[in-house]
């Protein structure tokens, strides 16, 4: 529904002319012009009239009562029969009550929609329960409370009624209806609380100079907020002091490591000094060695032959 469609009617031969045509409706087992009635009036026409063989039927704004059998009739004698089935707004939560709260000095939107939101009703009207009977807010206005604070929330889709209600007041609070036929209804009730506020836990402590006395009427109050400590704080301070942690044991770990190496370097040095003042109190001395046997007058003795030396090695305690 309030959409537009298309009934089909051409020549199978695009070189053929139609000179007559005529398009009928069957309502009560007789076919009735669809030209001539009024019900289509201003909604009908032929999808292009510019077309010789092309006499499809163009209807728009389509309601239930456009549901049935049509024809298509060209000479000589060619019938076309079309079917239309038009798929009217089923309302989600059809026979339903919903809950709404709304605060005063806001807006709220009452939910209701078609299970389609491209089928638009033909019908549409909001309800408010007042006086032990209905009476209609939208699209008439009869409660003078609620002109010009009540709107479709989305006309852009035509199966979108919710409606939008701005400026809440607790007047407004009641029983509201969603009323698209009488097979096709949503009921809404709304609850309106005061408006919303934020509460914050404050402390009150008394700053009082240290030199005057103790007067409840010179006293000042100082508004603290409390401030609570996020828990990703906490979560920062773990990881910063283990990573310190860490990083004090390797640290105290190197440290430990460098000591080490440096004992084991002044120990090798000692042991080379060791060996050098070893080595320095080595001792060399010269030792003549004479023979007693005696030699031939003739016979001449060179010294350097009868020299002889021996390494003796004294070490100083």
């Amino acid at each position: 529904t309030g959409g537009s469609v298309v009934l089909p009617c051409s020549c199978a031969d695009p070189q053929s002319t139609v000179t007559t045509f005529t398009w009928h409706f069957q309502q009560r087992n007789q076919w009735i012009q669809v030209f001539q009635d009024e019900k289509y009036s201003g909604r009908r026409v032929l999808f292009d009239e510019l077309s010789p063989t092309n006499r499809s039927l163009l209807i728009s704004d389509l309601r239930t009562n456009d549901q049935g059998y049509y024809r298509c009739m060209t000479e000589p004698n060619i019938i076309t029969y079309v079917d239309l089935n038009v798929k009217g707004c089923d309302l989600v939560e059809n026979r339903k009550t919903a809950v709404v709260t709304g605060y005063s000095g806001e807006s709220v939107v009452l939910p209701c929609s078609c299970t389609e939101l491209q089928a638009k009703p033909e019908h549409i009207q909001w309800n408010y329960f007042k006086e032990n009977k209905h009476k209609e807010i939208y699209p008439n206005e009869q409660i003078e409370n609620y002109k010009n604070r009540v709107k479709l929330f989305n006309p852009n889709t035509p199966g979108n009624l919710s409606l939008h209600i701005s400026a809440l007041t607790t007047e407004d609070q009641g029983h509201y209806q969603c009323f698209v036929s009488s097979q096709q209804v949503v009921a809404v009730r709304l609850r309106v609380e005061g408006k919303k506020t934020c509460v914050h836990p404050i402390n009150l402590t008394t700053d009082q100079p240290s030199h005057l006395t103790q007067d409840s009427t010179t006293s000042q109050l100082k508004l603290i907020p409390q401030h609570h400590t996020p828990q990703s704080v906490f979560i920062l301070l773990g990881v910063f002091f283990s990573v310190l942690l860490l990083a004090l044991l390797a640290f105290t770990c190197w440290r430990c490591r460098g000591s080490r190496n440096a004992k084991k370097v002044t120990t090798d040095g000692e042991e080379l000094k060791r060996e050098q003042v070893n080595q320095d109190d080595v001792m060399y001395s010269a030792v003549v060695h004479v023979k007693t046997a005696s030699t031939p007058a003739h016979t001449h003795s060179d010294p350097a032959e009868l020299t002889e030396y021996a390494c003796i090695n004294v070490k100083c305690y």
